[in-house]
């Protein structure tokens, strides 16, 4: 009974170590390079539509939200701009054939 109840033991302790220091070390090492999908980081190069545009400035829907933009020309609603920079909570935005980005279909 004695040896089962070390076995136990012994084995419980190998899975927490494996589950809580190895798994996450190697899930660290594998994905440190990759690009992060939130913040400005992740926003700049996705595309975003148009809704409301004056002037320079106007709102654009990007990732189920709604933005203020801002561009050097004048853009109409419903066209499909790339997000170029972030300026606090504005987006910077250009048009996406401007980028040599082709429309296929």
């Amino acid at each position: 009974m004695k040896e089962i109840f070390i076995t136990l033991l012994v084995c419980v302790v190998i899975y927490e170590i494996f589950e809580h220091v190895i798994l996450p070390l190697f899930w660290s090492i594998r994905y440190r390079k990759r690009k992060s999908a939130y913040g400005p980081s992740g926003m700049i190069g996705k595309k975003c539509v148009v809704k409301e545009w004056k002037g320079t400035h106007g709102k654009v829907w990007v990732g189920g939200e709604l933005w203020n933009a801002s561009s050097d020309s004048p853009i109409i609603p419903g066209s499909e701009m790339v997000i170029q920079d972030i300026n606090n909570l504005t987006l910077l935005v250009s048009r996406s054939d401007l980028l040599g980005e082709t429309n296929d279909s």
